[in-house]
């Protein structure tokens, strides 16, 4: 009598586990499904400067492509330039900037402004509220100002 108790036990949790892996094969939906079918996300960059852009009237301009007084580039690629327009302490938004997976940066760079003191650039990457990466990166009087952050948006499989 034990021995069948025993058989039958085997044979039910056997049942139990074959009946698992054969259904979980064939589910219909997937956690890849999912990220799918989600929204894009945009991400806004918000840049606070402490000082106000002005065109550099010591610039050296011999061709035809001259440089801005204030440029934010995104991956290598200018987003924004302008020579007037930045005040100081009032914030610079992008909105709706479109990006793929993975890392990515933002550089701003602005010609040296001279008679201002210590001047500051302060750039935010943010995500649906969330805050990717904010830096604050301070520059003596009359020195290149050239500021970077880094952040990542996250990685998607794609299935």
């Amino acid at each position: 009598m034990r021995f069948l108790l025993t058989l039958a036990v085997w044979a039910v949790t056997a049942a139990v586990v074959l009946t698992f892996f054969v259904f979980r094969n064939n589910s219909s939906g997937s956690v890849e499904d999912v990220k799918n079918i989600l929204p894009e996300r945009d991400i806004s960059i918000e840049i606070t400067t402490t000082f106000s852009t002005e065109k550099d009237p010591f610039a050296l301009n011999i061709s035809d492509d001259k440089q801005k007084a204030f440029t934010v580039s995104l991956d290598g690629k200018a987003v924004y330039e302008a020579d007037t327009g930045i005040e100081k302490g009032e914030p610079l938004i992008l909105k709706a900037v479109k990006l793929s997976d993975g890392q990515h940066e933002v550089m701003v760079t602005s010609a040296p402004v001279s008679g201002a003191g210590d001047n500051a650039v302060r750039i935010r990457a943010v995500m649906d509220g969330v805050v990717l990466n904010d830096n604050t990166d301070w520059f003596t009087d009359g020195q290149e100002i050239v500021s970077v952050i880094r952040f990542d948006t996250g990685k998607t499989d794609g299935k």
